[in-house]
């Protein structure tokens, strides 16, 4: 009798080893040094640089008008530096900043003004540059942003998620682009890597860093 008793305890104590031991690992898992979507910004149609004649002339972008429509109806006046900015994706030029545009009509751009996605249009400015997705990416160097999940840094024989993988990027890999289609790039490294790479996802959030050069001047 002693021993059975012995026997279901054990065996009730096993179990909740075993749970605690699962529930344990998914803790440890949820903090990981995954980065979340929500810390990558969305990217929109294109990229909006809005920077002074000089940087030293800063202040003259400290604050923009945003409209409901281009010229009509005025929603507020804003801080720029509150604007969701495209970092660490794009960094802007000193004093300056990099916003994703989701809309142009002539020389106005549609932008996110808050983190709830509300949009609003501002006037572009003297000195201000934009560039659609592809104009800006193609040619230029890239890195995998750090903490993706694995299932996003997949290099593909075609640029679908059904293609063939042909393995995982090094997240600190260099790469180039050569080309766009879509939601897609495709890339090369110095090394043999080569093929097609998903450089935002699903939701539209950026999966990649670009390197800015060094003269800031020098757009794209």
């Amino acid at each position: 009798m002693n021993r059975r008793r012995i026997s279901r305890n054990f065996g009730r104590s096993g179990s909740m080893v075993l749970r605690l031991a699962i529930t344990l690992a998914a803790i440890l898992l949820s903090c990981s040094p995954v980065l979340a979507a929500s810390e990558r910004p969305r990217a929109g149609q294109g990229v909006l640089f809005l920077r002074p004649a000089f940087p030293e002339q800063s202040d003259e972008i400290q604050s923009i008008v945003l409209y409901e429509t281009p010229g009509v109806e005025r929603i507020t006046v804003l801080d720029v530096a509150r604007l969701p900015s495209l970092a660490p994706s794009v960094s802007a030029p000193s004093g300056g900043h990099a916003i994703a545009v989701t809309g142009t009509r002539g020389n106005w751009f549609r932008v996110a003004y808050d983190d709830a996605g509300r949009e609003g249009w501002v006037e572009g400015r003297r000195f201000w540059s934009y560039f659609s997705w592809p104009d800006f990416l193609v040619g230029r160097s890239i890195v995998l942003l750090p903490g993706l999940r694995a299932a996003l840094t997949h290099l593909r024989l075609a640029p679908s998620d059904d293609s063939l993988s042909l393995g995982q990027i090094p997240s600190e890999q260099r790469l180039r682009v050569l080309e766009i289609s879509d939601e897609w790039v495709r890339i090369s490294s110095e090394g043999s890597l080569s093929g097609w790479f998903r450089w935002r996802d699903r939701d539209g959030k950026l999966l990649l860093a670009v390197e800015m050069r060094s003269d800031p001047r020098e757009l794209p």
